[in-house]
């Protein structure tokens, strides 16, 4: 059992090694942009995750079930989502990809989904860039976008500096996006208001 353990350590070291000398370089997208973009977006919470190895045991693919809190943008009446991502620990074996977002079980996210590829799953938009995460702080809730390991580019592929963003509250960031949407939270004035 040792040995496996020793196994899988210098796997994992090796794996983190390579990624953190490399990073995927991704275009910036801005809030605005990741909301209009997206094909859905909603709050959740991470319940599984399972890794395993394609039919061709060639590449590792991570299957994340979420518990839909809230549906921001699409998504009406579904409760559950399953996200496949490329990457994940097998046994002995991880394959890390530097820039793809990571989850935790029990962790709040809100994210930002593409369409469903042709397995059937949608993405997580634009790598970590579509996946905020929901934390504590002083009391209330915040929404946090970590960038590390991803390589930002402008549109004309020029390299953008890749931060951790501000924390935000969770209440004014879900009403910034719901504003994008045109949704609740926008104010609808009528721009040939009646006359007395």
């Amino acid at each position: 059992m040792n040995r496996f353990r020793s196994s899988l350590a210098v796997a994992v070291a090796l794996a983190l090694g390579a990624g953190a000398a490399s990073a995927t370089s991704v275009q910036k997208l801005s809030l605005q942009e990741l909301t209009k973009k997206s094909d859905s977006i909603v709050m959740a919470r991470v319940d599984d995750a399972n890794a395993s190895w394609d039919a061709n045991h060639k590449d590792i693919y991570t299957y994340y079930t979420l518990h839909i809190l809230q549906p921001v943008k699409g998504r009406k009446g579904e409760t559950t989502i399953t996200l496949r991502q490329i990457g994940g620990t097998v046994g002995n074996i991880a394959s890390i990809v530097p820039g793809m977002p990571s989850f935790k079980k029990g962790e709040e996210v809100v994210l930002f989904l593409t369409q469903k590829d042709a397995a059937g799953y949608p993405w997580v938009m634009g790598l970590q860039q579509g996946k905020y995460s929901i934390v504590e702080k002083n009391g209330a809730k915040v929404v946090r976008n970590d960038l590390s390991g991803t390589e930002l580019l402008s549109k004309s592929g020029q390299k953008v500096q890749s931060t951790t963003s501000p924390d935000q509250p969770l209440g004014a960031f879900l009403d910034g996006v719901k504003t994008t949407l045109g949704g609740d939270g926008k104010i609808q004035v009528d721009p040939n208001p009646p006359t007395e």
